[in-house]
């Protein structure tokens, strides 16, 4: 089997031509980057305008053509690209923000796999407005970190032709191997939004799915950039916080002003390794979490939005890939968030220092971090039990009665009392090591370790952790998997976990195939394990086909299964779930879902206030209608509709979401979910509001505006962001949060407003 894929690999990577090709050229005057092509330095460039049609035809002629020119000096790679326009005044361009979703608008993109060996490499796009999105690439583009921000430039405008742009980059913000004569891939992509056109040098193939414009399984070849001299990454960033916060508890509140400095520093170690260190690290311009609506048994998993814990990500990853889990929580064995939050909390970072990049086959991540000890009181709510004594209990104290006689202990009245419930934490230290290697080709293997050591003497928790990503057929089909193990003082032998899953694309089939099984003790405490104790068998099924009806761009039907069995096989949750999904030629899109779930619960399940269900097996099944109206349009929107039984009950679903563009300055994004739950034991509603406001005064400046409502939590809250990078690479930042609890009446829970400024620095 080995030997097999190893041929089959060597075949995919000797068999891939670099065509076309594209060929940069030296300057000794560098193009002032202001979206004007008329610079006579571009002359020294040729064009390549061989582009071709990914969407709607692959292979077929662009309706729209479009030039690109490729220079370099000692310290920077220059692009220009022109893109001609038949209809320059219904050109899309509604996003200047940094890292805004350029989805939505006519946009280029740039694609260089610095390391030419199709694994991963840089993402970089713009649009008419000269927006900015930066991104790291991953197994072969499957995963992309747009937290990654690097310090590059570029400059758009519009004419009578349609529009141009362009970039330079600095070489000091890449990582690329040495070499006499380097040789990178490259593939640049356009896309027309109002046809929901897009075009490459190299088309991905449409097989690669919705985000295949991001694969770097198939790349042209850069040349002509010689022997590049190296330059050492060396950054500084010092940064300035003050601010006032104040924490309300009951009739007590306390103002809280705060002063306080910090640094980040980065280190080129060599030209594919780099040492990130924090001092003091701070997180007080990343926005709040999105509120959700919980009514499963376990934890949501929340994505990762701070960059010192996302740049690099990839290489730090072992585990399922959630994109794979149709919405399920994955299980990984390191999971950022569990360092610095503590049960919502922000815990402060005292250090860190990251490790990261490839050298050769290797690629190779390091983290060390400390958290310092904190105190977080929440206001919680509580039974207390009063006798006919006059003494009032508490749960507490009730256990500790079970132990002893209660005499003649008569109670008399019971009341839900508002009491503080105080959440210590410890001075803990967090280490992991990443180590991976390629191997036959587009595969590799790797290890992982991880330590968690609290404050408290013999306390700790480790992890070991084995991967393998295997990859051929042009990276069609692959085979992945781990096993880990985790050591607890007092655990048990059940401390083992291990996942295999088989996918294969082909064509317009897709099918994959996973298995999963943890053990009861399988603890990884900077990890994410939704579930423990469990066998789990997946599957999947998907058919895509474009039809020759002529308002049909695409259509799309599939069925999955999912079966999971306890540790000693007995069922607890079985799915089929089956689905069609239809894609018009202007970009909007409609589906039906149809579901049967069976659910046995060994123990009650506390789904909403006093509501429970009990102990039981439940089947129950559940139909919707999906819609997406497609964001080319200054409206667009989307709406779900869902509706059948609930365990022994029944529920209906609202999920809608709007986005109105009024101009390229001002945006709103509004979300509205309900959930009408009815149950033998009780009747509940929960709902969830979220309201997004952005308003862009350039590519430099903006104001954000995130206010949330969450029925379920009896939470409502705002946070408004003030961002002005005034120097490449330096920023400006004003935060505001408040928080209210609407359970009772409206009372504040906490309210803040910070002012943080950083400084890039390359000495």
């Amino acid at each position: 089997m080995v030997a097999l894929i190893a041929i089959l690999s060597a075949n995919t990577v000797l068999g891939e031509p670099h065509d076309p090709e594209v060929v940069a050229a030296r300057t000794d005057r560098p193009p002032v980057i202001d979206g004007d092509l008329a610079d006579g330095v571009w002359v020294q460039a040729s064009p390549s305008a061989d582009f071709l049609q990914r969407e709607p035809e692959e292979g077929g002629v662009p309706s729209e053509g479009t030039e690109v020119r490729v220079l370099y000096d000692d310290r920077h790679l220059y692009f220009a690209l022109r893109c001609f326009d038949s209809e320059p005044e219904r050109i899309t361009a509604a996003r200047m923000r940094r890292d805004g979703d350029l989805d939505e608008d006519d946009h280029v993109q740039i694609v260089l796999d610095t390391y030419d060996n199709r694994r991963g490499g840089y993402l970089f796009r713009t649009n008419p407005l000269g927006a900015q999105f930066d991104a790291l690439l991953t197994d072969e583009g499957r995963t992309l970190n747009d937290a990654w921000n690097a310090v590059w430039a570029c400059s758009a405008r519009r004419d009578s032709l349609g529009w141009t742009a362009e970039l330079a980059i600095p070489f000091d913000q890449l990582r690329y191997p040495d070499s006499d004569e380097a040789r990178w891939g490259i593939n640049v992509g356009r896309t027309i939004k109002r046809r929901n056109e897009e075009i490459f040098l190299l088309p991905p193939p449409q097989s690669f799915g919705f985000r295949g414009g991001q694969r770097t399984s198939q790349l042209a070849a850069l040349t002509g950039l010689g022997r590049l001299q190296r330059r050492s990454q060396r950054e500084v960033v010092p940064y300035l916080l003050t601010g006032t916060q104040r924490a309300f508890e009951g009739l007590d509140s306390s103002e809280d002003p705060f002063v306080d400095i910090g640094a980040d520093i980065k280190i080129g170690v060599s030209r594919g390794l780099t040492l990130d260190l924090s001092y003091n690290t701070d997180f007080a311009q990343v926005e709040s979490d999105r509120e959700e609506v919980n009514l499963t048994r376990f934890s949501l998993f929340f994505p990762e939005k701070r960059s010192f814990f996302l740049e690099g990500a990839g290489i730090f990853s072992v585990g399922e890939r959630q994109g794979r889990l149709s919405g399920r929580p994955p299980t990984v064995l390191f999971y950022s968030r569990r360092i610095g939050i503590q049960e919502g909390h922000e815990v402060p970072v005292s250090y860190g220092a990251k490790l990261s990049g490839r050298v050769g086959p290797w690629e190779i991540g390091a983290l060390n971090m400390m958290t310092e000890p904190a105190l977080f009181r929440d206001e919680v709510e509580e039974e207390r039990y009063l006798t006919d004594s006059g003494v009032w209990f508490d749960d507490d104290d009730l256990d500790e009665l079970d132990d002893a006689p209660r005499g003649d202990l008569s109670f008399v009245d019971t009341v839900t009392a508002a009491v503080i419930d105080t959440v210590d934490v410890e001075r803990t230290l967090f280490n992991v090591l990443r180590v991976k290697r390629d191997i036959l080709g587009r595969s590799s293997v790797g290890l992982m370790l991880t330590d968690k050591n609290p404050g408290e003497e013999g306390d700790y928790n480790r992890a070991l952790g084995v991967d393998a990503n295997l990859s051929f057929l042009e990276g069609s089909t692959n085979l992945t998997g781990f096993a880990a193990q985790t050591w607890t003082p007092g655990s048990q032998e059940a401390n083992q976990a291990w996942y295999l899953e088989f996918d294969r694309r082909a064509g317009d089939v897709e099918l994959s195939a996973s298995y999963l099984d943890v053990g009861d003790d399988f603890d990884p405490e900077i990890g994410f394990v939704p579930r423990t104790d469990i066998r789990r068998l997946r599957s999947r099924l998907r058919y895509r086909s474009r039809p020759d009806t002529p308002w049909v761009r695409r259509y799309s039907t599939g069925v999955e299964w999912l079966h999971l069995l306890d540790r000693d096989n007995g069922l607890q949750t079985r799915e089929v779930r089956g689905s069609f999904f239809l894609q018009t030629e202007a970009g909007d899109w409609i589906g039906i879902e149809a579901q049967e779930r069976f659910e046995r619960l060994d123990d009650d399940f506390a789904i909403h206030d006093d509501i429970d269900i009990s102990v039981g097996d439940y089947t129950f099944r559940e139909v919707g209608l999906r819609l997406f109206l497609s964001s080319s349009r200054r409206l667009g929107g989307r709406l779900a509709l869902k509706a059948g039984d609930f365990f022994d009950g029944s529920r209906r679903r609202v999920d809608a979401g709007a986005t109105w563009k009024a101009s390229d300055r001002f945006s709103l994004e509004s979300k509205y979910e309900v959930n009408q739950v009815q149950l033998p034991a009780g009747d509940f509603i929960t709902q969830r509001v979220s309201e997004r406001v952005l308003w862009t005064l350039s590519p430099q400046f903006y104001v954000r505006g995130l206010f949330q409502w969450n029925s379920q939590r009896h939470v409502v809250g705002g946070n408004v962001l003030l961002s002005y990078r005034f120097r490449p690479g330096s920023d400006l930042f004003v935060v505001y949060n408040h928080v209210w609890d609407t359970e009772a009446a409206l009372h504040q829970l906490n309210r803040s407003l910070q002012l943080k400024t950083t400084y890039f620095w390359q000495p």
